[in-house]
């Protein structure tokens, strides 16, 4: 099923506010509140949208470093690779990238020391990681979340 201009708006104004009312929705888009209802859960039940989250400042809750991370990867470990990273509380997000980009997560952590601990005993240490690249982030200038 394709998107239409109301699928758009609606999605559009739950990616800012995820708790906004169906009844606020409908207002803005001209559509009834039982109109948006079932439209969003078509939209969840057809998988254009995943979930409704909470997104947390991590310099709110302590976590005062984050890094985009760049790791080269022997592709027959991938597997492997993408379970483990699944299973740290540091990684955010992580994406294997096609050519030689290889690996890229970003990671979240308290102090610059974890960031090592992180690198040498945790990713360092898993089958297939290579080479890494750390860059500190200094500023979000931009985020879809």
């Amino acid at each position: 099923m394709r998107l239409d201009d109301i699928d758009s708006q609606i999605i559009s104004m739950l990616q800012i506010d995820g708790r906004r009312s169906f009844s606020e929705i409908a207002d803005a888009v001209g559509r009834t509140e039982v109109t948006i209802r079932r439209r969003v859960k078509r939209l969840i039940d057809e998988g254009y949208i995943k979930r409704f989250t909470v997104v947390l400042d991590p310099l709110k809750i302590g976590r005062k470093i984050r890094a985009v991370i760049r790791v080269k990867t022997a592709m027959k470990e991938a597997a492997l690779i993408s379970k483990k990273l699944r299973e740290f509380h540091e990684v955010n997000e992580a994406y294997f990238l096609d050519g030689a980009c290889g690996l890229m997560i970003m990671v979240t952590v308290d102090d610059l020391t974890e960031l090592k601990a992180f690198l040498e005993t945790r990713l360092g240490r898993i089958p297939g990681v290579g080479d890494t690249e750390t860059c500190i982030v200094l500023e979000e200038i931009k985020s879809a979340f």
